[in-house]
This record gives structure tokens, C-alpha cells and sequence, in this order.
């Protein structure tokens, strides 16, 4: 069987707290999935706490603030991906690392998070 579906499609956030729920319930879709592994459920469990809390700090304090068309896409992408995972050892596999990986696309240390332009100047050392 195979872990891909051509099909899926995730909508953009608009915002960091549109970012958050659509990682927060493809999070969700992982662990109800790796929990079908009962000698792995306390460990599906812990990770998807761990996501929830990274995922929670990667989109900050205000859910309101817009989110730069590419890291909304990177976000989608990330989503769209879980979504195709049909195995529940892959699907703890995912558990560990996804959040990782929008905590990387929300990670907008540089400005562009608002859509703007990322900054040019050197940084002073």
C-alpha cells in the first residue's frame, strides 16, 4: 500500500493562527494514527504533546499577525504531506520531526513573516 495520494491539498494560512491549526489537527491525524501501535502509544502520546507545545511557540504570542505567502506554502506543503500517511510507523515517524519542520517555515526571525521583504543589512558581530 502505497504512503502517497496525489489529491491531497492543504488551503494556505492567511495568519500565524491559521498556520497553527492546520499544523495543530494534521499533528492530531498523526498521532491518532501512530496510536494504533499499543506498544507505542505512551511514546505517540508524549510526542504529541512535545509537537503541540513546539508548535504552539513557533506561531507566537498573536495569531493575528499575516503570514509571508511562502512560509504559508511551506506550512501547506508540510500539512499536505502528513495527510498522505497511511502507516502507523511512519506516522510516529512524522510525529518527531514535523513539527520541526513548520516550527522552521513559522520561524521568521528576519522580518518577511508579515509578508514583507527579508532584511539585506549585515549583522553586526
Amino acid at each position: 500500500m502505497s504512503d502517497t495520494d496525489p489529491g491531497v491539498n492543504v488551503p494556505l494560512p492567511a495568519t500565524r493562527g491559521a498556520a497553527l491549526g492546520v499544523a495543530l489537527a494534521a499533528l492530531a491525524v498523526l498521532a491518532e494514527l501512530g496510536e494504533a501501535i499499543e506498544d507505542e502509544w505512551s511514546y505517540v502520546t508524549a510526542l504529541a504533546e512535545a509537537g503541540r507545545a513546539r508548535l504552539g511557540a513557533a506561531a507566537g504570542p498573536d495569531p493575528g499577525v499575516p503570514l509571508a505567502p511562502d512560509r504559508a506554502a511551506a506550512v501547506a506543503i508540510a500539512c499536505a504531506e502528513t495527510a498522505r500517511i497511511t502507516d502507523a510507523h511512519r506516522a510516529i515517524d512524522w510525529l518527531s520531526t514535523f513539527p520541526a519542520v513548520v516550527e522552521l517555515a513559522l520561524a521568521a526571525r528576519d522580518g518577511s513573516d508579515a509578508g514583507g521583504p527579508a532584511s539585506s543589512a549585515p549583522v553586526a558581530s
